[in-house]
């Protein structure tokens, strides 16, 4: 996996082609599709997405919370 630094707590990561939730709505990580989804059981919380990205978006921007955490 890459991992990029950018400005601050905020990071673009990949998302499903069908997109998720508006902004502010928590997202968790997928790690068996390795991208950032809905909050489910077995994805891992990671933050909360600052802006809309719905069908068709390809990645997110997430604000991270700093908080390590166990799959839900």
């Amino acid at each position: 996996m890459k991992n990029y630094l950018q400005n601050g707590h905020i990071v673009r990561v990949t998302t499903p082609a069908g997109g998720i939730a508006s902004g502010g709505a928590r997202v968790s990580w997928d790690n068996t599709t390795k991208e950032v989804t809905t909050p489910a059981a077995g994805r891992f919380p990671i933050g909360v997405a600052v802006e809309a990205a719905g069908n068709g978006a390809t990645s997110v921007a997430v604000r991270l919370d700093g908080i390590a955490t166990a799959a839900a």
